[in-house]
């Protein structure tokens, strides 16, 4: 007896994110014109540059960009920059050469920093987050023999239609303050506020974090620090994208230089920043198929066999907290005069950790502060300040979903309130996209069996003890549902009070 299902085979594409890699980079800056007194502030920011993907593992290349304030022997402010590349690998048995991984790096910290009259050495700890993008294919039925009874079923899925890496340069021009006489040097960072994708384009919404140290234009000219806050609006190509509300991506600041323009001394003097940026975006979109998640035949035994299927769905969120602290300075120290400048900060993460109702981080806020000291010269120093903070992030049922965290200091202030304490106060930018899994059941194979004995009984009685649809009786009593229903029309769904059936079976002479 013919029983020829129809199968068809469906690929869904999803993100799936791969253990954290970390590695330290040792950079030197080296000084060839000037003589170095002392290091005032450093500053690096890591950027992934190619992404290759092997034989269970994936080598992620990147350059780190970094910036070293020093005062030489003559009392003098000079930048030093530098780039140097890195190369992290990650290892994965899924990984495959035809399988694409995306990568973003951030600075987990500055240790070991050593200076003599002509370099700056220290080591930057870098770490990088790889992100897989996988594939999943399986098979389900469409249609199968009349002799059967079937449950169809509209199955949905989110499908990662698009995921795209890009760089692009994001430039802002801001008004200088009237009495800078040189910059010193620009330090930015970004956070995204929404991602938006339709007709071919994705638009990045977000907000630049940048901070300026400048020189006055004071007869003994004094250092100083600048912030601006700038919100961006930039739009990707990106081909075949869709309209989707599920759109989510990433974004990393490479390089920052300027550009002055006007007169630097007088208000009509302008700044222009020159951000390079890269992102990776993702786009999924909700889907639907019809098929069959489950059948029985009265006459015959089947053998079904079944396969799951994962659905997955990413939403971002961006949150805003203060964080506060101080540092001390040694006892031999002289007094504070007042704060001149904080540099730009890093967060460095010790804990990530689900607990009861939400999320708790546990980690550290690290920031250069320049002073002067209250002496004879008006020396100016600085200090590497530690600011560990512990934040609760509530999160309904956040103990069953995967998460990815990203956190930014949006703004630091320092002020000298005692002779020997430094307070610092920072907002920073919290960035979740959590990560929901879902897998289902459907039908992939079914195989026609032996006939199933005949029940000769005209009637029959059942007590059926609970129920969530009519699919779970008919499939128990081998009778189709559209035949227990005309018999029982009382029947009500679901029901977990045991409930009389009756069945009827005609009986030919």
């Amino acid at each position: 007896m013919a029983f020829e299902p129809v199968a068809k085979e469906l690929e869904v594409k999803f993100a799936k994110q791969l253990k954290e890699e970390s590695i330290p980079v040792v950079m030197t800056v080296a000084s060839n014109e000037v003589a170095i007194s002392r290091v005032i502030s450093i500053s690096a920011n890591p950027c992934v540059e190619n992404v290759i993907s092997n034989n269970a593992s994936v080598q992620i290349d990147g350059k780190i960009y970094t910036k070293v304030l020093v005062e030489d022997v003559a009392g003098n402010y000079t930048n030093l920059e530098n780039t140097m590349t890195f190369t992290i690998h990650s290892m994965n048995a899924e990984i495959t050469p035809e399988v694409d991984v995306f990568s973003t790096a951030y600075l987990n910290s500055i240790s070991s920093i050593q200076a003599s009259e002509q370099a700056v050495t220290f080591t930057c700890n870098v770490s990088a987050k790889p992100i897989l993008i996988a594939k999943e294919k399986f098979k389900y039925l469409e249609h199968i023999s009349d002799l059967a009874e079937q449950k169809k079923d509209e199955v949905s899925y989110c499908d990662l239609i698009a995921s795209t890496t890009q760089e692009f340069e994001l430039n802002l021009e801001l008004d200088l303050p009237s009495s800078v006489s040189k910059v010193l040097s620009v330090d930015s960072r970004a956070v995204l506020k929404s991602v938006e994708a339709g007709n071919d384009i994705v638009t990045l919404k977000g907000e630049i974090y940048s901070n300026m140290l400048y020189l006055t234009a004071d007869e003994e000219p004094k250092l100083k620090n600048q912030k601006y806050i700038q919100e961006f609006n930039h739009e990707l190509l990106a081909n075949n994208i869709v309209i989707s509300d599920l759109v989510n991506a990433t974004l990393q600041v490479g390089s920052t230089d300027f550009e002055l323009q006007g007169e630097i001394n007088s208000a009509k003097g302008t700044i222009i920043l020159k951000n390079q940026l890269k992102t990776n975006v993702f786009v999924r979109q909700n889907k639907t198929f019809s098929a069959i998640i489950d059948a029985f035949c009265p006459k015959y035994y089947l053998n079904n066999e079944f396969s799951s299927y994962m659905q997955q769905k990413v939403t971002s969120e961006l949150l805003f907290e203060k964080i506060d602290g101080n540092v001390v300075l040694d006892e031999d120290s002289p007094r504070i005069d007042r704060v001149l400048a904080v540099c730009a900060g890093n967060i460095v993460l010790k804990s990530v950790d689900k607990v009861e109702g939400g999320i708790n981080v546990v980690g550290v806020l690290t920031c250069n502060v320049i002073y002067k000291l209250d002496d004879e010269l008006g020396t100016s120093q600085s200090v590497f300040t530690e600011v560990p903070f512990n934040l609760f992030i509530k999160r309904e049922n956040q103990n069953d979903l995967d998460f990815v965290l990203n956190i930014v200091p949006k703004e630091i202030e320092a002020r000298n309130k005692k002779s020997k304490e430094i307070d610092i106060l920072a907002e920073i930018s919290i960035n979740i996209d959590t990560i929901n899994n879902e897998s289902g059941v459907i039908l992939q194979n079914i195989v026609l069996g032996e006939r199933r004995p005949i029940n000769n009984s005209a009637l029959g009685f059942y007590i059926v003890p609970q129920a969530r649809d009519l699919w779970d009786i008919s499939k128990a009593l081998l009778v189709p549902g559209d035949v227990i229903m005309e018999q029982n029309p009382d029947l009500q769904f679901p029901f977990d009070t045991p409930q009389k059936i009756v069945i009827y079976r005609q009986k030919r002479l």
